[in-house]
């Protein structure tokens, strides 16, 4: 089984390829998916969730800064960077039993 840093790590890496059926995998059946207002529940709807991305980002090129690791919660900064500004927020994963158990996404620029 994977630890809470490599599933985290295999996450960004699925984020980065922008295939939304891998940047789901590594969620469980049962997972939450928080993005401010918006909460995705279970694997289905963070799939629907994650297959808007890669249009939602266009040109954009998404960089992740270090990972945090405490136990079971993984944390990161990242920016994404087009043409025309910068939009960055902080993810916060628990990951249990090698799945993501709940993400929460805090936005610190207007969404992308």
């Amino acid at each position: 089984m994977l630890t809470p840093e490599e599933v985290a790590e295999k996450h960004l890496t699925a984020v980065k390829g922008g295939d939304p059926f891998l940047m789901a995998e590594d969620y469980a059946q049962d997972a939450l998916l928080v993005r401010g207002e918006d909460v995705f529940a279970g694997k289905e709807e963070i799939l629907n969730y994650f297959a808007g991305v890669p249009n939602r980002m266009g040109s954009g090129v998404i960089k992740f800064m270090k990972l945090e690791v405490d136990g079971s919660s993984v944390s990161f900064f990242w920016e994404i960077t087009d043409d025309k500004k910068v939009t960055s927020g902080k993810d916060v994963m628990i990951i249990r039993n090698g799945l993501i158990q709940h993400q929460e996404v805090t936005l610190l620029t207007e969404d992308f």
